[in-house]
């Protein structure tokens, strides 16, 4: 029902609009009513509800609506944005118009358009230090994204429709959320949360509310064009099964979607204790903001289930992981792997790839490209020196930065001879008798040796990597640092037996990787 701003909006004796509301709505998403929230603002009938019931709490909370512009339809997109602006006028909320074009090409197109929209969504709710994003989610889009994962054969992990909230990370992997990563990321004012609090109501019934009250909303053109598959799902499929079927056999598959999400919630109940661990010497081998993403399991934590349950578990992991289940087809094949003790690489989806190996599975992202500096070394550069290939002169104390924003530190420090020394692989001290005023630091070149602390002697460095995990693709990103031309730490991972701290030892070197 399209159409102006109403001069006037004040508050209606209506109960979807009562100040109570908005509290009845957040308390099952663990959201306190009284924090700050961005508004998914689309001008569309569930996001001017949203905005309304907010807006009518007592105590009322900060709202930012925010009105992401695809540019997608011309005119009617720019009357959509001065809808919302006006609206959040009205209604004293802050407004941000957010412009997000993608490529019209309607092939892939709403996957473009939501990747494109929660990016902005995220980045202007990080800008205004807003912990929460809420949505205009209902039943009915609930519904038709069960029917559309069925169609495309998703597993029974990646069938419920719509989570009623989910960790949002950059970039764009979504996850379950857990209290103590949220409290984490809401303390450090990044966008953790996505919630969509309207899951529970119908489409109509939204709009008989909105109808009640005098209010109006934007609708969408592009809604009607059924090249789109969920626009056929919607104004196609579920209209012919109401009219085969009886308007009870909607009802009926509303009933279906509530029960595979009770029956995915029971099985989660059985593995909800398993988790991917941090990747293994992440800090070592990534750039500042890519630490976290994929991680490590125990084959043994899998392989004990029951096939069926170690698939489900496993799409589980893996979708929350990389954002989206993986195809039937590739489960299968890991599946039949984990159980035939087998070991390799398995490609998951979009360059996310799983390795198993004997004791332990390690999911890894699409490797970033690394310049291929020199023939003999794959490196990054350093600040200050024109050629990566060359290496990087690290002075003590002093500090250099790697291209990719890592840093690496060192500083001369004097300790008891019996005090302790730090066992946290990125920041480790030496005994550096010996040691000239200047290290060097690098990248791993080919034969070049290592002897790790704790070890009997030397071994070639490749095979010392890969022997603590480090990917084949990641092993040209692990800095070097060097007392002459002996490896005295691969920074991130282990120091030499040379630096070992001895009884005796009271001047230490102190090196970070930062």
């Amino acid at each position: 029902m399209p159409g102006a701003v109403p001069e006037s909006v004040a508050e209606v004796p209506d109960p979807d609009f009562a100040s109570d509301r908005w509290e009845a709505l957040a308390g099952p998403l663990e959201i306190d009513p009284t924090e700050p929230v961005c508004v998914a603002l689309s001008g569309g009938a569930d996001s001017v509800y949203l905005l309304r019931v907010i807006s009518a709490a007592v105590p009322r909370p900060r709202i930012l609506g925010v009105h992401v512009a695809h540019a997608l339809r011309g005119e009617e997109s720019a009357d959509d944005a001065t809808f919302c602006r006006e609206l959040c006028v009205a209604t004293d909320v802050e407004f941000a118009l957010v412009h997000a074009p993608v490529e019209s090409d309607p092939s892939g197109l709403e996957a473009r358009a939501r990747t494109a929209r929660y990016g902005a969504l995220a980045a202007a709710a990080r800008a205004a230090r807003i912990a929460t994003i809420v949505t205009g989610h209902h039943a009915d889009d609930a519904l038709e994204t069960l029917i559309l994962r069925w169609l495309r054969g998703s597993e029974i992990a990646g069938l419920p429709a719509l989570r009623p909230r989910l960790c949002l990370d950059a970039p764009l992997v979504e996850r379950r959320p857990r209290p103590e990563r949220r409290e984490v990321l809401r303390a450090a004012g990044a966008t953790s949360i996505v919630a969509r609090p309207l899951l529970t109501l119908r489409r109509a019934e939204i709009r008989a509310a909105l109808e009640r009250c005098g209010a109006t909303w934007r609708e969408d053109s592009s809604n009607r064009d059924t090249r789109f598959s969920r626009n056929a799902v919607r104004n196609e499929l579920l209209p012919a099964i109401a009219a085969a079927c009886g308007p009870e056999a909607l009802e009926n598959m509303h009933a279906f979607g509530r029960a595979v999400a009770a029956l995915e919630e029971s099985l989660a109940r059985r593995t909800h204790g398993l988790r991917l661990e941090p990747p293994r010497h992440a800090a070592a081998r990534r750039a500042p903001g890519s630490e976290r993403l994929g991680g490590t399991i125990a084959r043994r934590e899998l392989a004990a289930l029951e096939p069926p349950i170690a698939r489900r578990a496993l799409a589980r992991l893996l979708a929350e992981a990389t954002g989206a289940v993986p195809n039937g087809r590739a489960l299968d094949r890991l599946i039949a792997d984990l159980y035939a003790g087998r070991t390799g690489w398995h490609e998951v989806r979009g360059g996310w790839r799983l390795q198993l190996r004997g004791d332990r599975l390690d999911l890894e992202p699409p490797p970033p490209p690394v310049v291929r500096t020199d023939p003999r070394q794959l490196s990054f550069s350093f600040e200050g020196v024109a050629d990566a290939a060359c290496a990087a002169v690290l002075r003590i104390p002093s500090s250099i930065r790697l291209e990719d924003g890592r840093r690496l530190r060192a500083d001369r420090v004097t300790r008891a001879a019996d005090a302790t020394f730090p066992r946290d692989p990125r920041h480790v001290e030496l005994d550096a008798r010996g040691w000239p005023d200047a290290l060097t630091v690098r990248m791993p070149r080919p034969g070049d040796r290592f002897h790790p602390l704790g070890a009997p002697g030397s071994k070639p460095l490749v095979r010392f990597l890969a022997d603590v995990g480090v990917p084949r693709h990641d092993r040209g990103r692990v800095p070097l640092v060097l007392a002459g031309d002996a490896i005295v730490w691969v920074a991130g991972v282990r120091p030499a037996e040379s630096g070992r701290v001895r009884a005796d030892t009271t001047e230490r070197v102190r090196l970070e990787l930062r």
